[in-house]
């Protein structure tokens, strides 16, 4: 039986890239500026190579996880742990602070998982 895991985190990496790219279009589309519409424009075919090679690495791990055959046990090994994605350093919980050091990918992919942001971690 061959390891998923690879597989399953190339499909990851490849749809994280995707959001990625999706998010620097939007911010630069909505800056509002004629320069900011132009960069979203240019982004376009990179994020139509993203979004190609994520398909294909979906495609590649779901065709390797459907190869097992049916075997009884095939749901228990086609269990891929996930890492925990709502962590920052291990904490699901970060600062306003830290919160703003994030660049807009990093705020959209930490919000979208569960992260939560502390006000005031002191009180």
């Amino acid at each position: 039986m061959p390891k998923l895991k690879p597989l399953y985190d190339a499909a990851r990496e490849a749809d994280t890239e995707v959001e990625r790219i999706l998010s620097e279009m939007t911010v630069s589309f909505d800056s509002g500026t004629e320069e900011g519409k132009q960069k979203a424009l240019e982004l376009r075919p990179a994020l139509d190579e993203a979004k190609k090679a994520a398909e294909d690495a979906n495609r590649l791990y779901i065709s390797a996880r459907d190869a097992e055959g049916d075997d009884p046990d095939m749901n228990a090994r086609r269990f891929v742990p996930v890492q925990d994605s709502t962590s920052v350093n291990g904490r699901k919980e970060i600062t306003r602070a830290e919160y703003e050091r994030m660049d807009y990918g990093e705020r959209h992919a930490y919000l979208k998982s569960g992260g939560a942001i502390v006000e005031n971690p002191a009180e």
